[in-house]
């Protein structure tokens, strides 16, 4: 998507490649997994019991949900009703899980999220549960307002995702309609101290590698997969996120990789040591690749007010769409300067004045003649390098901003940039027989449903 800098190999739209698109999906089923066996144990207890566990079990539903419109979005229609039970039943026989329509999952997580949040709506843990939900949720500490505010934003999120394309807008349009039209009973995450993330607080969280270092792995593999895109440099220009997105070259000038540059010149410039040094911008040392203390970002305030204006601007809900537009621009770079100030490895980089940003803001807004432009671009610089895959999702559903890109004529399988996932090696193999109905529509080139 941009985010970051690639050069013209064979095979470049293999993106990671299909060790870590097989690992993305078994992770996902493992934690399945668990999510079928805490289902199981809470279903175990006696009924007199089950008031200390009922919360755990609610809010476990809402993080599987989030994790499941993730895979849904990358490889359209997954196993899911059937999936994750092996542990609990023992039985190999019934352990191939039928594949499901995306759009039906879509449907469900959407009714059972606004289930949730009515459950929610002054629900009140027992004194057991109260005592040892903070100390068992990395999420949200425990606070239920937030949780609640975080299963409405994810119900925003897959709403929008289906607005636009597809046979479910009229249900995306209607829920936007309706949840933006009543604050009271759909709050959401609207300032970034609501953000849902696991944060770097304890040990176990902390982004480390075996040198206790930081993740300096991105700086790895020959600076191949930290530096810096052209398409990204341009959009920041004058952006105060740009200094701490990237690190300047070393000549203090910010240059990323142009897309459309043949391998030769981005191979020759990638070994540059003009003034001594690099030649491309890097992926910032301070906010990024040296940073232990990066937070596990799921949705911000920042992506809901983005949801709004885009909603407010097509006329699936009212609203000022101006306001939401510049709430978001100004809500993301309030993010990136916090995430920045955590930095131990140098000094953070001041942040600007309100007043400068909330100008800068409104300054974005005039300079766009196409305002759906101006929210799609925004939005994909917020995402930029800490949610890729949600900018990869949102240039699916929106074709904003616009990007280009050669042909890789030396690839038959990858020869150009992928519309899905195929379904992985492990799926393939140990879920022959479901997996063989959709074997010849496995292509990486099949748009999912919502796509644009």
């Amino acid at each position: 998507m941009q985010t970051v800098g690639f050069i013209n190999t064979k095979g470049r739209y293999a993106g990671g490649g299909e060790t870590y698109f097989n690992d993305r999906w078994t992770h996902f089923y493992y934690t399945l997994a668990q999510y079928r066996l805490l289902e199981h144990t809470f279903n175990s207890l006696p009924e007199e019991k089950k008031n200390d566990y009922e919360i755990f079990v609610i809010l476990s539903q809402i993080f599987i949900y989030e994790q499941l419109q993730e895979i849904i979005d990358l490889f359209g229609d997954v196993p899911f009703h059937e999936a994750g039970y092996l542990a609990l039943t023992g039985d190999v026989k019934t352990a191939y899980p039928s594949y499901e329509k995306a759009e039906n999952l879509y449907e469900m997580m959407l009714d059972d999220l606004a289930v949730i949040n009515d459950k929610l709506d002054g629900f009140e843990p027992t004194t057991l549960a109260g005592i040892y939900l903070p100390m068992q949720d990395y999420i949200n500490k425990g606070d239920l307002i937030k949780w609640r505010k975080f299963a409405n934003s994810i119900r925003l999120r897959m709403a929008l995702r289906i607005a636009d394309n597809g046979s479910l807008t009229a249900k995306g349009q209607a829920i936007l309609a309706e949840m933006l039209a009543d604050s009271g009973k759909y709050p959401l995450v609207d300032n970034n101290d609501e953000n849902s993330l696991i944060a770097a607080d304890r040990d176990k969280f902390k982004v480390t590698d075996n040198d206790n270092t930081g993740i300096q792995a991105i700086e790895s593999w020959a600076g191949q997969v930290n530096r810096a895109s052209k398409t990204m440099i341009d959009a920041l220009q004058g952006d105060p996120r740009l200094e701490i997105l990237y690190d300047p070259n070393s000549a203090g000038e910010y240059v990323g990789i142009d897309p459309l540059d043949s391998e030769t010149n981005q191979n020759n410039n990638m070994l540059s040591t003009r003034e001594g040094g690099i030649y491309y911008s890097t992926i910032d040392t301070a906010t990024f690749s040296r940073n232990a203390e990066f937070p596990g970002l799921l949705i911000t305030a920042a992506e809901v007010s983005f949801i709004k204006a885009e909603a407010f601007l097509k006329g699936y809900a009212i609203g000022n769409t101006q306001e939401a537009f510049e709430a978001a621009v100004t809500q993301s770079i309030d993010l990136y300067f916090r995430i920045n100030a955590t930095a131990p490895y140098r000094q953070p980089t001041p942040k600007p004045s309100e007043a400068d940003i909330v100008a800068f803001a409104t300054q974005k807004w005039d300079a766009y003649e196409s305002k759906e432009e101006a929210i799609g671009i925004q939005k994909w610089l917020h995402f930029s390098l800490f949610d890729m895959i949600e900018a990869w999702d949102h240039i699916r559903r929106t074709g904003i901003p616009e990007l280009t890109f050669t042909e890789d004529r030396e690839s038959i399988e990858y020869s150009h940039v992928f519309q899905r996932l195929r379904y992985p090696t492990d799926e393939r193999n140990n879920n022959l027989g479901k997996y063989a109905a959709y074997q010849d529509e496995d292509s990486y080139y099949r748009k999912v449903f919502w796509a644009k």
